[in-house]
C-alpha cells in the first residue's frame, strides 16, 4: 500500500468528523461497526431502519467499495441512548488504493467521539476452524511489508483485551484466533498456508486489521470477529505435523475438547455467523453503557 499524499486542492482528511455530523445530524457516536451486509442480516432485522444514512464515499478520502456483496453505505442508529455507526462496506487492500484511502473511513469515524469498534471480517481458515465457525481476534500478524496507515510517528495499537474476553464468552464463538493479514487478492498457497499456521496464525484476512489498528492508535477500543468462509491452502493445510498443531493450540489456549463443546452448543447451526455478529455488537454496546 503506497503512502501517496492527497492531490492538491482536495479535502482528504476529516479528523473532526464534520462530514459525519453533516450526514447524520448527530455530534457524537459511541460505537462503529464494519461488516459485510451478508453478516448483518440479524442486526438489520432486530434494529430496523436507521436514523440516518449516507454513502461511505461521501466521507472525505473514502472510496466506494467495489468488492461483490459490499454496499456504499454508512448508517447511524440510536441504541439505548448511544450512537452507533454501521459501515456496510469497506475498501479492500487488494484494490490497489493507497493506505490513506483504505483507512480513511476509520480515521474519520474516530473523530466522532468513538469509544469502541467491532470489525467483522470474512476469513480463510488455516486448519483448526471449519467453514461457518466464528473466531474472536486475539492478535494479528501483518505480511504487507508496508505501513498499515499513515502516521507522523510510531504509535501503540492493539485489540482490546476486555472486550475480546466478553465476546469470546458468547455462545457460537469458537474461541480466540490470530489473524494473518495478506495483501491479496490471491489466497495463500498450500505452502504459504502451512508457513502461516506454523507461525501461529489461525486464519487469513485481506481487510479489517489496518482499519482496526488505525482506530486503536486513536484511543478507540477495538474487537474483531473472523467469520470463516473458506479454507486457505486449500484443505490440505489440515495435514500439518502434530507438533505444529500442538504449538498453535497452546498459544490459542483452546484444547480440541473445548472446541468440540463450543461446536456442540450451536444445536444444529442455531448460532449462525450473522447471529453471533449481532450478539457481539450488542455485548459491546452493553459494556459501553
Amino acid at each position: 500500500m503506497a503512502q501517496q499524499p492527497p492531490a492538491p486542492g482536495t479535502w482528504e482528511e476529516d479528523p473532526a468528523a464534520a462530514s459525519i455530523l453533516v450526514a447524520t445530524g448527530r455530534p457524537r457516536h459511541d460505537l462503529l461497526v464494519v461488516a459485510d451486509p451478508g453478516l448483518l442480516t440479524e442486526l438489520d432485522a432486530a434494529w430496523g431502519a436507521p436514523d440516518a444514512s449516507v454513502r461511505l464515499s461521501f466521507l472525505p478520502g473514502v472510496s466506494a467499495p467495489v468488492s461483490p456483496g459490499q454496499e456504499d453505505a454508512l448508517l447511524s442508529y440510536d441504541r439505548w441512548g448511544l450512537g452507533v455507526l454501521v459501515a456496510r462496506g469497506r475498501t479492500s487492500l487488494y484494490e490497489g488504493r493507497p493506505a490513506r484511502r483504505v483507512t480513511a473511513m476509520a480515521r474519520t469515524a474516530a473523530g466522532s467521539g468513538l469509544r469502541a469498534a467491532v470489525l467483522v471480517a470474512r476469513a480463510a481458515s488455516l486448519g483448526q476452524a471449519a467453514v461457518g465457525d466464528v473466531l474472536v481476534v486475539s492478535d494479528h500478524m501483518s505480511l504487507l511489508g508496508a505501513p498499515l496507515f499513515p502516521a507522523p510517528e510510531p504509535v501503540e495499537a492493539a485489540w482490546d483485551e476486555e472486550l475480546t474476553e466478553r465476546v469470546a464468552a458468547l455462545d457460537g464463538v469458537l474461541g480466540r484466533g490470530v489473524l494473518a493479514l495478506v495483501p491479496g487478492p490471491v489466497r495463500p498457497t498450500r505452502t504459504e498456508a502451512s508457513i502461516l499456521a506454523a507461525l501461529g496464525a489461525d486464519a487469513v484476512v485481506m481487510d479489517s486489521v489496518a482499519e482496526a489498528m488505525a482506530l486503536a492508535s486513536r484511543g478507540v477500543r477495538v474487537v474483531g470477529l473472523a467469520c470463516i468462509d473458506s479454507l486457505a491452502g486449500p484443505a490440505e493445510t489440515g495435514r500439518r505435523d502434530a507438533r505444529s498443531a500442538g504449538r498453535r493450540a497452546t498459544r490459542a489456549q483452546e484444547p480440541a475438547r473445548a472446541l468440540a463443546q463450543v461446536r456442540g452448543s450451536r444445536r444444529g447451526g442455531q448460532w449462525s455467523a450473522p447471529r453471533v455478529v449481532r450478539a457481539a455488537i450488542e455485548t459491546v454496546l452493553t459494556a459501553l453503557r
